[in-house]
């Protein structure tokens, strides 16, 4: 891959010289970019742009779909970076003139709930916690994440229990001593063992939406605990989403094998599948998988009815919204969006599909169709 091939058709696409052969290359090679090494082109070559030109309406149309229409994350992310330059270069719009207070996206926020009732609020800043007479180390690092090292195992009887809980605009990652990582999503809570037992790896996903990374041991099994049944590791990257109101869960497996149990049923799960389940019934569909975790890389990835992709930007944003009449609930909604963005230009690319508008007021979304 060669950066200033990337560098010279970027150029281009942005003046809008490519030629079709050259966009399909320009896509290619951004697929294979890590998003630090993709930032720092965006930016140099943004640097070198104009950024005060003001781009006709047809061309940012034209741009938009092509973000609507491709489906590969990797790819959706490069196209929607360019993309989102353009916007920002624009004169500001309807949405920008109703915004009171351009509410800002949720950030890296949690409640940890100790064993002994004591409550530590966990942000991006660093601080060490001491627990007495047990030997563990909890440690908060500046990015966001949580750190349990060392501690003591005690019997089946005697295992404290932490309870790690994301308000409403808010994520964190969790980091167990025995190596497994846990992301949370926003309005979700996890409890689990200050230490686990020599023999088993337990932990419960009360509610909302976590994505693991889990150390596999054949000598200790680890689960995870929900309302509707439990998801068995088998060595395994998987997503779990038990949303507040949902009647079922959404096991989703990245890579490796996992099991999913409920009233007796058990299933084994292949990477690129999810298994949808209740306390009754246990299905497993095939999915796209980077859909399902778009939350953990910093994206809303919708492919989904109106209703559903606003229920994630008002969690993310917490807001509250309404909508003009029960049909614009239906309306199919196909993008892909950084969750870094105030929640107006958000809202500016999703007006920019002429299927909606939005009115921001307060905290309050209204949604009506475009006219």
């Amino acid at each position: 891959m060669s950066e200033d091939r990337i560098r010279v058709l970027l150029d281009k696409y942005l003046q809008r010289k490519c030629e079709k052969e050259e966009q399909a290359e320009l896509f290619r090679l951004l697929n294979d970019v890590d998003p630090q090494q993709l930032d720092e082109l965006l930016n140099d070559t943004w640097s070198a742009y104009e950024s005060d030109r003001e781009l006709p309406e047809e061309d940012t149309q034209q741009i938009l779909a092509s973000i609507l229409v491709k489906r590969r994350a990797s790819l959706l992310i490069g196209v929607f970076a360019i993309t989102y330059l353009l916007l920002t270069s624009r004169k500001p719009d309807a949405i920008d003139r109703n915004v009171h207070t351009n509410i800002r996206p949720g950030s890296n926020q949690a409640e940890l709930t100790m064993a002994n009732g004591k409550k530590i609020l966990l942000g991006n800043g660093s601080q060490e916690i001491n627990i007495p007479n047990t030997g563990l180390i909890i440690q908060q690092h500046a990015n966001g994440s949580l750190t349990y090292t060392k501690g003591i195992a005690g019997n089946k009887d005697k295992i404290a229990y932490d309870t790690l809980r994301t308000p409403k605009g808010g994520v964190y990652q969790l980091n167990l001593g025995d190596g497994t990582r846990i992301w949370l999503n926003t309005a979700s809570a996890v409890r689990f063992p200050e230490k686990f037992a020599s023999n088993r790896r337990d932990v419960e996903l009360l509610y909302g939406e976590a994505y693991f990374e889990v150390k596999h041991r054949a000598d200790a099994p680890f689960t995870v605990k929900t309302f509707a049944g439990i998801v068995r590791d088998l060595g395994t990257h998987f997503n779990v989403s038990s949303m507040a109101g949902a009647d079922r869960v959404a096991a989703t497996l990245l890579e490796g094998a996992m099991e999913v149990e409920t009233n007796g049923q058990v299933k084994r799960i292949k990477p690129g599948q999810q298994a949808l389940f209740d306390k009754k019934k246990l299905s497993v569909i095939a999915v796209d998988a980077d859909q399902m975790i778009a939350w953990k890389e910093g994206y809303f990835m919708f492919d989904e009815s109106m209703e559903s992709a606003m229920q994630k930007i008002a969690l993310w944003y917490d807001i509250k919204v309404e909508y003009q009449d029960e049909a614009i609930k239906t309306i199919p909604v196909l993008a892909t969006i950084t969750r870094d963005s105030n929640i107006s230009k958000v809202l500016r690319i999703l007006e920019m599909t002429k299927k909606v508008k939005f009115k921001l007021e307060g905290r309050s979304i209204k949604v009506a169709r475009f006219k």
